[in-house]
């Protein structure tokens, strides 16, 4: 098996052969990380001092023209070997101004090397002299499986800088998780199909209830891009089902029991046809059965209930509509508040900060979790995003809230292994849902004021709107 290639060696040959700059994609947070941690000690790395000085300057543009604190780029981990080597990791679990700042470099031409997950071939336009793909797969939700046409091209597709390079030059670093062979026969593959993403989630349901009634909804559906493919799909079942049946009443010589084996599958194909063409109505009555039983709406249209409900813009409308209806969130403090949503901001998979005793009482959390139970049975349990309870991210916002900066609250952060991205991730989520609880000024007005001074106090820079917008 062959040795993964190495980010010293691709960075020494990259500018022996005058390829630089170069983007060197990697199937993980981790890798990139240590890539970094390696080429800062390489010998030989670094850039002549002029050079240092040029991008050391760019640096200090960007932060003039983000208006962002200095020091949350400075004491960055990485900072050092930025400006020595000119070389960065660029991956989600950054914090966003540190992403920020290497795109502004690359596309400032004082960048040589930055290391990336493949999450920046798809979110960012700029390219590169050189591309160097170290796998022909990534993890996804169900594991690992190889990249589709579209990601290989995406990646492969930023090698070449308009104006400034004849060919662009993508090179394939083999080891052990890039075969020749998959990324020869992903290089012959077909753009994939076009594919709809629309989903009748309850949330969006009770959103589209403010302005539609559900027969109009049944409507707009029966005529959605995903009800279409859907459809397209079941006749090309039907029609191969039905070539099925015909072949095996020709062929005499099927009989018995495979005889029978043959018919079931022909039935089969026909079961998942009519599945097929009626999936996208059958998931909007699953929605409006739950939205029902919940109370939101009764003969198709909003309660009183639905209507101050769907004001809640937001993939959590109905656990925050829930939790106020039960009474959870009132007499919260604002870090109470703020610390229970955040509960339902984090994913389960991610490590959050776990350093400190946590001072949120269990049966807030405990109440969180009877209301997300409560939804989803009223679902039948078929809703497709898994939201849980997770006390580390309620934890990681009050500790941010608590946090004199970013910088002590980073060393907080390295010091219990979090990322910054990860931990930006769930502030800025959590901020997010607490504005649409603040929007609730008519129907819940002393909830609606605290859920506005919670949000104020975690949209600190480098969280802060302006900032991000910017």
């Amino acid at each position: 098996m062959l040795r993964e290639f190495a980010a010293t060696s691709v960075l020494r040959e990259l500018r022996a052969d005058n390829l630089l700059p170069a983007i060197l994609f990697r199937t993980a947070r981790r890798q990139c990380d240590a890539d970094i941690d390696a080429i800062g000690t390489m010998r030989g790395g670094a850039l002549p001092p002029a050079e240092q000085e040029i991008l050391e300057k760019e640096v200090w543009a960007v932060i003039s023209k983000y208006s962002i604190e200095p020091e949350i780029l400075t004491k960055h981990p990485h900072y050092q070997t930025l400006i020595t080597v000119g070389a960065g990791a660029h991956h989600a679990g950054q914090l966003l101004m540190w992403r920020l700042l290497l795109e502004e470099l690359m596309s400032r031409g004082v960048l040589r090397l930055m290391i990336a997950t493949g999450t920046v071939a798809a979110g960012v336009d700029f390219p590169a002299r050189s591309v160097i793909i170290t796998a022909h797969s990534k993890r996804g939700a169900d594991g690992f499986g190889v990249l589709t046409a579209a990601e290989f091209q995406q990646m492969s597709g930023r090698a070449g800088r308009r104006g400034k390079d004849v060919v662009g030059i993508c090179l394939i670093a083999p080891g052990a998780f890039s075969d020749a062979r998959v990324v020869h026969q992903l290089l012959q593959r077909p753009p994939e199909p076009l594919r709809s993403a629309y989903f009748a989630a309850p949330s969006s349901v009770l959103n589209l209830l403010k302005f539609r009634s559900a027969d109009e909804l049944r409507y707009i559906v029966q005529k959605s891009l995903a009800a279409f493919l859907d459809r397209k799909a079941g006749l090309k079942l039907r029609e191969e089902s039905a070539a099925l049946d015909e072949s095996i009443k020709q062929d005499q010589t099927i009989v018995g029991e495979r005889r029978k084996k043959a018919e079931k599958r022909v039935r089969r194909m026909v079961k998942e046809a009519e599945d097929l063409e009626g999936k996208q109505a059958v998931q909007l009555e699953v929605a409006l059965t739950g939205l029902t039983k919940l109370g939101y709406i009764e003969n198709g249209s909003l309660t009183v209930k639905g209507q101050w409900a769907a004001n809640l813009c937001t993939s959590l409308v109905l656990e925050l509509a829930e939790a106020i209806e039960s009474g959870l969130f009132y007499d919260l403090s604002v870090e109470e508040l703020a610390a229970v949503v955040g509960s339902i901001a984090g994913d389960s998979h991610r490590n959050y900060f776990s350093l400190k005793k946590n001072p949120i009482k269990p049966e807030y959390f405990q109440a969180m979790q009877d209301v997300v139970s409560r939804i989803k049975e009223s679902f039948d349990n078929r809703q497709t995003t898994e939201i849980g309870v997770v006390p580390d991210a309620a934890l990681t916002v009050l500790t941010w809230m608590e946090s004199d900066s970013w910088v002590d609250f980073a060393g907080l952060l390295r010091l219990a292994g979090v990322a910054e991205g990860d931990a930006a991730r769930v502030i800025m989520q959590t901020a997010d849902h607490l504005s649409q609880i603040a929007r609730l000024e008519e129907s819940h007005p002393p909830l609606a004021a605290t859920a506005s001074e919670a949000r104020r106090r975690l949209l600190r820079p480098p969280l802060s709107e302006a900032l991000i917008e910017g």
